[in-house]
């Protein structure tokens, strides 16, 4: 039996990553690679010393608006997985590393990821509307972008 590519391998980390996750709506996870040599793993979560999402200190968790829908996304109090990744890592780990996640990257952590000297994003899906811009604006950033799910003409995902 083939051993598994590099790129399932660390997906595969990412995905173990985000079981960490408390959230209720959605479990993501990212893992920064240098080298083949994981630098630093994140997953989506609420800051340290804040309670959990599944205790219901997150907003979005049980509340909904008056129309019955879920909570405004800008109510979560979540540090997405990609972010946590760069956060625990040296600007020398980040230098020109992959960044594997278990979603494409919303545009919040897009930004953080092309400031921070990231070469390549490699995500196993998880597209939403408005994806394809902010794939344009990571690849004008110099930004490498893979997303490995074989779903290029999936419907999008509400972020």
């Amino acid at each position: 039996m083939p051993r598994q590519s590099w790129d399932d391998y660390f997906l595969d980390l990412a995905e173990a990553a985000a079981s960490r996750s408390n959230c209720v709506r959605r479990k993501v996870g990212a893992v920064l690679v240098a080298g083949r040599h994981i630098r630093a793993t994140g997953y989506n979560g609420p800051p340290s010393g804040y309670g959990h999402c599944d205790a219901g200190a997150c907003p979005r968790g049980a509340s909904t608006e008056p129309t019955g829908a879920p909570s405004a996304y800008d109510d979560c109090v979540a540090i997405h997985a990609e972010a946590n990744a760069l956060l625990f890592s040296a600007p020398t780990d980040r230098d020109g590393a992959s960044l594997y996640s278990t979603a494409a990257p919303c545009f919040g952590c897009a930004k953080l990821i092309a400031n921070a000297g990231v070469g390549e994003v490699v995500a196993r899906g998880g597209r939403y509307e408005g994806w394809e811009a902010v794939r344009t604006f990571l690849l004008a950033c110099g930004v490498r972008v893979r997303v490995l799910d074989g779903d290029d003409d999936a419907p999008r995902l509400p972020l």
